[in-house]
């Protein structure tokens, strides 16, 4: 009889539910869920982080915060930044509609600790191989008002969100589907803007709904499009981050959005390695070039 495969468990309790060589096999392609030691951790509250938060704002473009109703249609900056401190935010954050984001947690060793953890597990479901491609891992925390809503919007981050406190309904669409994020959206989000995808009624019929608890986490596959729904309490979530290389995907939709302009049509890619790896180099030239001309 054949031994079952094995799952993995880190230090910190991050494990998995399924058989590694199954979720080596839904990494980069389905979501699916994993469980950690996260909840109730002292580093996660949410007084720990109203500080994180003060000093995240220190930094350029580290922290965020919005209040107000959002649908799952709106873009990013849909409501207006309130008029209140990041304490008094954070104070009122019961009543408050709000959502703010920490970047960059892990400037911190404390939270560094936490996200290397992470990163050793990540990598020992993607394999010697698979883990060549995974760079840049980075840690942002969320603080959310209860029922507060998350738009619609896919990202380039091999991502798992990470949930510490409350609850929420996350919906997930596949990230190979082109009827609900369409050649032309992934080109826009990588040449111009990150809110290029815009929700369509076939994401409502592909989406897979899944609850996230306290000590759950869900793989969010690259572009693959979702939306959230907080519960009726405070929640407090991370995303944590690693990043392919730019001549993986970035580089090739952007080469393909100037093809595009030109009125021509281009290959996704995956369609030629030869073609990929022409169109990577190229742009990969081009920013060398304006990295110099910026000398």
């Amino acid at each position: 009889m054949l031994d079952r495969p094995s799952t993995i468990q880190s230090l910190s309790g991050w494990t998995t539910i399924e058989p590694i060589e199954e979720c080596r096999k839904m990494l980069h392609n389905n979501a699916f869920v994993v469980h950690h030691a996260l909840a109730g951790h002292p580093l996660f509250t949410v007084e720990a982080l109203a500080k994180v938060a003060e000093e995240a704002a220190k930094r350029k473009d580290d922290l965020y915060w919005d209040a107000g109703n959002l649908s799952i249609t709106d873009k990013w900056g849909a409501v207006p930044k309130p008029d209140m401190t990041i304490r008094e935010v954070i104070d009122r954050i019961e009543t408050a509609g709000a959502w703010m984001v920490m970047k960059h947690v892990e400037v911190d060793p404390r939270y560094k600790a936490v996200l290397d953890e992470f990163d050793a597990f990540v990598r020992e479901i993607a394999g010697p191989e698979g883990s060549k491609l995974l760079s840049n891992t980075e840690m942002l925390v969320f603080i959310t008002s209860p029922n507060r809503k998350t738009p619609y919007h896919f990202d380039a981050e091999v991502n798992f969100l990470t949930q510490i406190q409350g609850s929420k309904d996350i919906w997930v669409c596949p990230p190979h589907d082109r009827t609900v994020t369409t050649e032309d959206e992934l080109e826009r989000y990588y040449a111009v803007t990150t809110g290029a995808g815009n929700y369509k009624p076939e994401a409502e019929r592909t989406a897979r709904k899944f609850v996230l608890r306290p000590g759950e986490a869900i793989h969010l596959p690259v572009h693959g499009a979702h939306w959230l729904q907080n519960h009726n309490d405070v929640s407090v979530g991370l995303a944590l981050n690693l990043e392919f290389p730019k001549w993986m995907y970035a580089d090739i939709y952007r080469a393909n959005y100037f093809m595009r302009r030109m009125g021509l049509k281009p290959r996704p890619p995956g369609g030629s390695k030869i073609v990929d790896r022409s169109k990577a180099a190229a742009i990969g030239a081009l920013r060398q070039v304006r990295s110099i001309v910026k000398r």
